[in-house]
């Protein structure tokens, strides 16, 4: 797992914890701006996590897709003063909190990136249009270790305080949402919904 700062304040003590989700790079994230810190997790090849949360007092999470089951699991130990998810769920992979793991194992199989940007982003394609993506061979590899790693770690364990859910979602089905929070706050947006907002202060 890599990370790198979207915005970095040296004279600010507040951070905001991005876990992107399968195919994100910092280059998806540059239209949102903070005076916070704001690092982001990304590139899940491998899920090894480390870093330094004591240099910061206050600090907010906000996970994407299945960077909120990741951040379920590699997460569960730390104190947040806010958890917000965007259109994932903590079991990211299951029959009815999640991916369905035979659509999951199709999308392996069948991966196409063109294909799978077009139902990230829909009518915001022109938007993303330079965004940066590893190629097929490295996202199946990650797909298959997200596989892997969701169907062992089957256990909730975050309770989150805000939940996003996109209504025009092709990729995580919203069902899976209303099945696993309540008080969802609906979006008229696609799977990638952060160009609804402008800021990382609007979560």
């Amino acid at each position: 797992m890599k990370n790198t700062f979207l915005c970095k304040n040296p004279n600010c003590d507040e951070l905001i914890v991005v876990f992107g989700g399968f195919t994100n790079h910092p280059s998806h994230f540059l239209h949102l701006k903070s005076e916070k810190n704001v690092v982001l997790f990304y590139d899940f090849e491998n899920l090894d996590f480390e870093f330094d949360f004591k240099a910061f007092s206050k600090i907010k999470l906000i996970a994407f897709s299945m960077g909120v089951c990741l951040a379920n699991y590699l997460l569960k130990e730390h104190d947040f003063d806010q958890k917000i998810a965007v259109n994932g769920t903590n079991l990211g992979i299951d029959k009815e909190k999640g991916i369905h793991p035979a659509l999951f194992s199709k999308t392996i199989k069948k991966f196409n990136l063109e294909s799978f940007k077009n139902s990230l982003f829909k009518n915001h394609k022109d938007k993303a249009k330079n965004f940066i993506f590893k190629d097929e061979n490295a996202l199946k590899n990650e797909l298959n270790i997200l596989f892997e790693f969701a169907l062992k770690e089957q256990k909730e364990n975050l309770i989150w305080d805000k939940i996003y859910s996109s209504n025009q979602d092709e990729i995580f089905p919203q069902n899976a949402l209303k099945k696993s929070f309540e008080n969802l706050i609906f979006l008229n947006e696609p799977h990638f919904a952060f160009f609804h907002f402008h800021s990382w202060d609007e979560f």
